[in-house]
């Protein structure tokens, strides 16, 4: 017998058949896209879970160790087990306790390898600027840097007291809450600063700093109360406005001070010629303040933050250290900044590779 049957069914049976393999191809290959993404989600996750923890971890083992450990001209000592944060004893009136020993962090925001990814640096509040308390003629040499006129010098200090005093009576050439009504500007908060970026809401100050980033007020002025410049720790920038020390000379120090700490300020005068000659003298130390600024920084991401540190050792019933303020800071080029290792101290050493013995 023929079949008599239209053979175009099997045709269309392969067709559907076809089909079906396509569209279960493609739905195998959107739920392997979906998988991979999710993996890759989930381990950008725990990479960023690992930098925050790698943060926070050489965050809390830098202020124990401020708060537990000596300081010497050098820096922070890191494996001193006699080495005590504690003030320079009676029976040591010549500092021999604050002389080098060679562990030391330094205070002077040199780059650092932390935990994990983490970058870490320290600044010293003595070696910079204090806007309220430094000497006038340091105030004056940062104004000059800027190029302001020396008629307006007055004026940018008027301002800046009376944007921090209670009362509503402005100095000559000052401004008070009328002055930031007319200019549009919110009104003084009347009580000190509290951060250095504050210092952009005085009036004129916001247009002196309008050339400076966060990262650079906050690297060259401190609100905290002294008329010391440290000239183991001062950056460059704040050096530089040191009376009668030139810029090459400001440079010298900076590169000197890497290998080796200045232990004599007599030498540091005689050698650099800084404060000779302009009642400057005594405004100069060896020694860093119970204070200062920890930078910490992700190698891959970028991501940065600045704590203002305090130790409050003798605070009754308190912790030994406060923080003052945080600032989350704008990504730079921190990445490809040059480290000098890791602190010598098992604090801060790599964990060991699973499956191998130390």
């Amino acid at each position: 017998m023929t079949d008599h049957r239209p053979k175009t069914d099997a045709g269309f049976v392969l067709v559907i058949v076809l089909t079906l393999l396509v569209v279960l191809a493609l739905l195998a290959a959107a739920t392997a896209t979906s998988a991979e993404r999710a993996i890759q989600a989930a381990q950008a996750d725990a990479d960023r879970f690992e930098s925050e923890l790698a943060m926070a971890g050489t965050r809390e083992t830098l202020l124990y160790l401020l708060a537990t450990q000596r300081q010497t001209v050098a820096g922070l000592t890191v494996n001193d087990s006699d080495s005590a944060a504690a003030p320079i004893p009676p029976d040591d009136p010549d500092g021999f306790m604050a002389l080098p020993v060679g562990n030391e962090i330094r205070l002077d925001g040199t780059a650092y390898q932390g935990l994990g990814n983490t970058r870490f640096s320290l600044q010293d509040d003595r070696g910079l600027l204090s806007v309220n308390w430094a000497a006038p003629v340091m105030r004056q040499a940062f104004y000059r840097a800027l190029g302001v006129p020396a008629d307006q010098w007055d004026g940018l200090d008027a301002k800046r007291l009376d944007y921090q005093d209670q009362d509503d009576l402005h100095r000559l050439n000052g401004a008070e809450k009328g002055h930031y009504e007319r200019a549009g500007l919110p009104p003084p908060t009347n009580r000190t600063l509290a951060t250095p970026l504050e210092l952009r809401r005085i009036l004129d100050w916001d247009k002196l700093l309008a050339n400076m980033d966060d990262a650079q007020l906050l690297s060259m002025f401190t609100m905290t109360r002294g008329v010391d410049l440290n000239v183991n720790t001062a950056p460059l920038q704040v050096l530089e406005l040191a009376p009668g020390l030139t810029a090459e000379n400001a440079k010298r120090m900076v590169e000197l001070r890497r290998t080796t700490p200045f232990v004599s300020l007599w030498q540091v005068q005689q050698t650099f010629g800084i404060g000779m000659g302009t009642g400057f003298e005594d405004g100069l130390t060896l020694f860093a303040k119970p204070s200062g600024n920890l930078i910490l920084w992700d190698r891959h991401s970028g991501a940065r933050q600045l704590l203002h540190w305090t130790l409050t050792p003798m605070e009754p019933n308190g912790p030994p250290w406060r923080i003052d303020y945080e600032v989350i800071l704008p990504r730079g080029n921190e990445s490809d900044q040059a480290v000098v290792g890791s602190p010598s101290t098992p604090l801060f050493s790599a964990p060991d590779t699973p499956g191998k013995q130390g």
